[in-house]
């Protein structure tokens, strides 16, 4: 199924938030490291806060396919 509706879409899950004290720990894939070293190396921005920003600005945009 193609989508073009200009959204991100994705299977809903749950994830827990972070407590008090705790660090995040995302794991991204090689291809997804890559894009992100790349925006990184073109800005003036740590990895994480680059990141961070991406999925600030498109959460907007992110529709979640429960089934």
């Amino acid at each position: 199924m193609t989508i073009t509706d200009g959204k991100i879409h994705l299977p809903g899950i749950r994830e827990q938030y972070l407590k008090p004290g705790q660090q995040p720990v995302v794991r991204l894939t090689p291809e997804a490291y890559n894009c992100l070293v790349d925006i990184t190396n073109s800005s003036s921005l740590p990895a994480g806060k680059v990141a961070s920003e991406i999925i600030l600005q498109v959460q907007d945009r992110i529709i979640y396919d429960k089934e």
